[in-house]
């Protein structure tokens, strides 16, 4: 497992998933449904995995922590920022 883990670092799985994360939740701009932005926030989470000091399992908790909040604060406040898709009226929502 370690081993693993050690070679996904090693191919740059971190900052890939920053790229990627930043990506999706730019091109969810154009969509009227939230799936990019979710798929990049977990993305986020991901990359943020790779870059905790802690061991795997706390790593994770925090990753998975931050992909929660992420997807909370999605609800509350991204969510009006993100679903400006041309055609679609705020009101719709």
């Amino acid at each position: 497992m370690y081993d693993f883990l050690l070679q996904l670092q090693n191919w740059r799985v971190m900052e890939i998933s920053f790229i990627l994360a930043v990506a999706l939740i730019l091109i969810d701009y154009f969509f009227p449904v939230d799936f990019p932005a979710y798929i990049g926030y977990f993305f986020f989470a991901f990359g943020l995995f790779f870059a905790m000091p802690f061991g795997p399992l706390l790593s994770l908790l925090f990753a998975l922590g931050l992909f929660l909040l992420l997807l909370a604060m999605h609800a509350v406040w991204f969510s009006r920022f993100l679903t400006n898709a041309p055609g679609m009226n705020p009101e719709d929502r």
